[in-house]
């Protein structure tokens, strides 16, 4: 008996319907796709970032390649990314508003880059990252601010740069009207810097800081250093402060 329309119809839909998951989730060439939101491109010596990444991918490794700048349009339709892996490339710029559209990014890994600046533009819109690495690049200036927004964020990770001075709202992460600021940063880490003081101000608005690295920094110690021992014993159980260890 002839097949009716109907049901060629319905078959033919059936089949649609089979092929369209593995459309869904396509793994980019040269990448390995541990499972359908798990997205690994390492060691392809990609120059940017690849634009087929899938929509609906939850964590990206985009380590150990050659990337020299991240646009603005990158990762603008990756919303449900919950972890951002950049680290080990050659980035020297982000463009303003490249993780604006990340909302549920919970870890962005930046480190051994090339990165010089950071500005208040750099993070905007991430409320709900966690962790944020910059470890290993080549930072000598941080904006005030530059954090504000940034209302999860627990570790920040700073460690190995070329800072040599810390404005006292750098790690702001909460500002309500202009007038009462704080940080939520329970981990700090500013070691391997050319920090050779501190503003007293510049933990003043820590609430929860549980561990505070500052050694391997060349410290002038002198009295203008008395507030931080003072602000140590103040906070002595609360916050582990490292700051003269050579380990």
């Amino acid at each position: 008996a002839l097949v009716g329309v109907p049901a060629l119809l319905k078959l033919a839909a059936f089949s649609l319907l089979l092929i369209l998951p593995s459309c869904l989730y396509a793994c980019p060439r040269s990448c390995s796709c541990p499972n359908p939101k798990e997205v690994h491109c390492t060691f392809r010596h990609f120059p940017s970032a690849p634009r087929n990444i899938p929509k609906d991918t939850e964590r990206l490794n985009l380590g150990y390649n050659s990337i020299g700048n991240i646009g603005s349009s990158d990762f603008a339709n990756l919303r449900q990314l919950e972890m951002l892996m950049l680290h080990g490339n050659d980035i020297a710029s982000v463009s303003s508003g490249s993780f604006y559209h990340l909302r549920s990014l919970q870890i962005l890994k930046l480190s051994y880059n090339k990165l010089k600046r950071v500005d208040p533009s750099l993070f905007e819109g991430l409320t709900s990252l966690v962790r944020l690495h910059l470890d290993h690049n080549l930072i000598d200036f941080i904006e005030p601010f530059s954090f504000n927004g940034l209302t999860s964020l627990k570790l920040l990770q700073l460690e190995a740069n070329r800072l040599r001075d810390l404005h006292p709202q750098t790690f702001i992460t909460v500002s309500v009207l202009g007038t009462f600021w704080t940080s939520g940063l329970r981990h700090l880490h500013l070691a391997d810097n050319q920090l050779e003081y501190l503003l007293p101000g510049t933990l003043q608005h820590f609430s929860k800081l549980e561990v505070l690295s500052l050694h391997r920094n060349p410290w002038t110690c002198d009295c203008h250093l008395q507030w931080l021992l003072e602000w140590d014993k103040n906070h002595e159980g609360e916050t582990s402060l490292i700051v003269f260890s050579n380990h």
